[in-house]
């Protein structure tokens, strides 16, 4: 069984000594899965090296974020925190998904009430009494976006809830006290409840067919135009989608929150435009298939007042043409 945080706190190990702790064992634990390929631990090495050397090309757009956010936890998992239970875990969900399998998040088991690690992870990971609720509560909102056409509508922000929804249920199944997952989770529900009722399909008629407008939301921090690493997952994804629906144009608008200067937040939004637009060029898009405009506090995902901020706001939206 991996060292957790957990062990470490029981007998008042420091964090350096813990990551040391988890070193050794990581090492323990590969030495005996070269020597005995066919315990779980080798399966679990296996399963992560199959998933590192994975190319994710076939499937849906969904399938294929899907995959690479699971490769990420993998190797979160595996290299950061030694424990290769969770490492191979999150491997064979990813490897499922790079094949173009739909896979689900986990369903929530309820366990003992105050037994760590009840069951293990799998379809259904048991968790004690008291955590499940809000797990359950949770999972039924991403399902229902999912199922709602999430999947196909925001792709990149799909995969990302649903990874984070996994890796919050493995924490609370350790039980850790790493809530960071969860956090990342609430922060994504935020973009994909705004995704389902913000992000349209528009449908033009040409002479012969129709035109489908496809659209992304890429948030920012406040008062930057960096591209964050969920913000440039989201951006990979709406390249992706471009090179396959191969549109005649690509409008990039770039927006911020109430708070601050008018000029100031209209020179921000411009900025936030660009951004996007140098990640989708390398990406691999064509430069002058873009257009950029920035409209600085204009147009507000939600409305707010005057100097209120508001982190759904602070967004470069992308529409295909």
């Amino acid at each position: 069984m991996p060292v957790s945080k957990n062990d470490c706190q029981l007998v008042r190990l420091t964090e350096s000594e813990c990551l040391a702790m988890k070193k050794i064992h990581y090492l323990l634990t590969a030495a005996a899965g070269l020597a005995l390929s066919g315990c779980a631990t080798g399966g679990n090495i296996d399963d992560v090296n199959q998933l590192r050397a994975a190319h994710v090309q076939g499937g849906t757009p969904f399938t294929q974020a899907l995959a690479v956010e699971y490769r990420a936890r993998m190797n979160h998992e595996a290299d950061d925190e030694h424990e290769w239970n969770d490492a191979g875990w999150y491997a064979r969900k990813g490897l499922r998904a790079a094949q173009g399998e739909v896979v689900l998040p986990s369903e929530v088991g309820v366990g003992g009430a105050d037994i760590n690690r009840w069951g293990t992870l799998g379809p259904v990971v048991n968790v004690r009494r008291g955590l499940a609720p809000p797990l359950l509560a949770a999972r039924g909102r991403l399902m229902a976006f999912l199922d709602g056409g999430g999947r196909e509508r925001s792709p990149a922000i799909a995969a990302s809830a649903q990874t984070f929804f996994d890796c919050w249920l493995e924490e609370d199944w350790e039980p850790d006290d790493d809530t960071q997952c969860r956090a990342e989770f609430m922060r994504l529900e935020t973009q994909f409840t705004v995704a389902s009722t913000a992000a349209t399909t528009t449908t033009t008629s040409t002479t012969a067919a129709a035109r489908v407008v496809n659209t992304f939301q890429v948030f920012f921090d406040f008062d930057r135009s960096n591209i964050a690493e969920t913000a440039a997952r989201i951006i990979d994804q709406a390249a992706a989608s471009a090179k396959q629906g191969k549109p005649t144009r690509i409008e990039l608008t770039g927006h911020t929150d109430a708070a601050g200067p008018d000029a100031y937040n209209q020179s921000l939004s411009e900025r936030r435009a660009d951004a996007v637009k140098q990640q989708l060029v390398r990406d691999g898009v064509p430069a002058n298939e873009i257009t950029t405009v920035g409209v600085g506090k204009a147009k507000q995902l939600v409305p707010t007042a005057d100097g209120v901020r508001e982190p759904q706001n602070r967004r470069t939206e992308i529409i295909f043409h």
